[in-house]
Order: structure tokens, then C-alpha cells, then sequence
């Protein structure tokens, strides 16, 4: 007889193991056709000799705190001032994931009288900052600029003075297939709005010199891009590119940037 409620539990595994959905931990093992290691840097000679080399020069391998306390490292500010300058951005945020970037940019920037419009086979993690948002959300068909703009014309039908937040991902891993951010960020104009991308699958790989399909947008003051670092680029983390204010709003507000330790400086360098 299991204890202290733990039956419950045992019963879910139990019943995902019926199914064959009970998952485990295993071992890296045998050739690699499942990791998002598309271009095979997670073992480049030149991010180890990065490492190497940071390390000579006293990086230390953690942060020491948050970033707002002690964990504001010099690589740290070195990463986010070269990613704004290539990615085309004002400013630029890093992350310890993509997952928690997007956690922290949607449960704080949209605010209680705006309306969050997200494609539905948008990543789970925004999924999560969402409901963390005060902000009404809403899902549009996939891919589908008509929905999003009906969803938007409703709201604003039913009294909504806010601002609208469209947020997609530029390339969905699923389906293989692209959004179509250039009229998207015209219903965003259109609508006073905001655009927000993830670009988790294209950075590294698509655009001009891997910057993704929103190199053209980024850099308007209603253009949010994220660019996930543990995919293309072999390590982990999350920069996110958006105007100083936004960035300065995510440092002040984002409970998760605030409260959480800084990522080590050995990942940033």
C-alpha cells in the first residue's frame, strides 16, 4: 500500500504504461536522427576551445545569482550586445531556455487590457506564459491570417482598447511549415499591435547568415523575436530581441528573470 497520496500518482504511470506513453530516461546510445542538433555544433571544436579559453581567463562556471544581484556577468552583456547587433534588434535578453524566455515574455509584457492571439500549434511554453498572462487569450486556426485578424475584430467589437499580441512560431517543427510573417506583422501595424517570434527552429539555419525568417522585421519597436540557442547553435539558452523598453520592462517585471540564478557565463562565452 503506497502512502502519503502517492497512490494517485502511481495510478497515472500505471495507466500511461497500459497505453505505452510511460516515458523514462535513457542514455545517449547508437546514431542520431532524434536530436535538435541540426547542424552537429553541440561538439564543435570551436565552442570547446570557447570554453576553454573563458575558463583561462577566469570565467567562473556559475553566475552566483540573479541578474539584478550579483549573477550580472560581463559575458553575459558581451552575448546580448553581439546578438542584438546580428539579429538586427534593439536590445537583446538572455535566458537560460527558450522555455523560460517565452514564460517570462508572455506572462509579463501583454498587460490586463490586451488580447493574446496565438496560432494553435503554437510550442507549449508559450502556452504556459499565457496562462500566467492577465491578458485575454485566444487561439486562431493555424497559419490562418483571417483568424487572426476575426479574433482581433471581435475583441475590439466587444470593447477591447487594449493591444493585441499575435504570436507564432516562424517555422513549426511538427509540420515543417512556415508562418506568414509578413502579413502578420501588417495586421499587427494595422491593429496597433505586437508580433511575437519564435524563431526556436530557424535561427542558425534560415535568413540571411542564419538570422531566420524575421530578419526583415526585426528591429521594429513592435517586433518580438526569440532565437533559441540550444538547437542550431549546439548550446543552451534563449535570446530575445525586442526594443530597449520592452527588455528594460521583462529586467523590472519578469519574475522569472528576476528571481531566477543568471545562466553560467561558460554558456554565454
Amino acid at each position: 500500500m503506497i502512502s502519503h497520496g502517492l497512490g494517485r500518482y502511481e495510478k497515472t504511470l500505471t495507466g500511461l504504461e497500459r497505453k505505452g506513453r510511460r516515458r523514462g530516461l535513457v542514455a545517449q546510445g547508437g546514431l542520431d536522427f532524434t536530436s535538435n542538433d541540426y547542424l552537429g555544433l553541440a561538439n564543435s571544436p570551436r565552442l570547446r576551445a570557447a570554453i576553454v579559453s573563458a575558463l583561462d581567463r577566469g570565467v567562473p562556471v556559475g553566475a552566483g545569482g540573479s541578474r539584478l544581484l550579483r549573477g550580472n556577468h560581463p559575458e553575459h552583456e558581451a552575448l546580448e550586445a553581439e546578438a542584438a547587433e546580428f539579429f538586427g534588434s534593439d536590445r537583446a535578453l538572455f535566458f537560460g531556455s527558450g522555455y523560460a524566455a517565452n514564460v517570462a515574455l508572455f506572462s509579463t509584457l501583454p498587460q490586463r487590457d490586451d488580447i493574446i492571439v496565438h496560432d494553435a500549434l503554437i510550442h507549449a511554453s508559450a502556452h504556459e506564459g499565457i496562462a500566467a498572462s492577465k491578458a485575454l487569450a485566444v487561439a486562431a486556426t493555424h497559419n490562418d491570417v483571417g483568424a487572426f485578424a476575426d479574433a482581433i475584430l471581435r475583441w475590439r467589437g466587444a470593447g477591447g482598447t487594449g493591444h493585441p499580441w499575435i504570436a507564432v512560431e516562424s517555422l513549426y517543427s511538427m509540420d515543417g511549415d512556415r508562418a506568414p510573417l509578413v502579413e502578420l506583422a501588417r495586421l499587427a501595424e494595422q491593429h496597433d499591435g505586437f508580433l511575437v517570434i519564435d524563431e526556436a527552429h530557424a535561427t542558425g539555419i534560415f535568413g540571411p547568415g542564419g538570422r531566420g525568417f524575421s530578419a526583415p522585421l526585426e528591429g521594429r519597436e513592435n517586433v518580438v523575436v526569440l532565437h533559441t540557442c540550444g538547437k542550431a547553435l549546439g548550446v543552451s539558452g534563449a535570446l530575445l530581441g525586442a526594443s530597449g523598453v520592452l527588455c528594460d520592462y521583462i529586467v523590472n517585471r519578469a519574475r522569472g528573470f528576476i528571481y531566477s540564478t543568471a545562466p553560467s557565463p561558460l554558456t554565454a562565452a
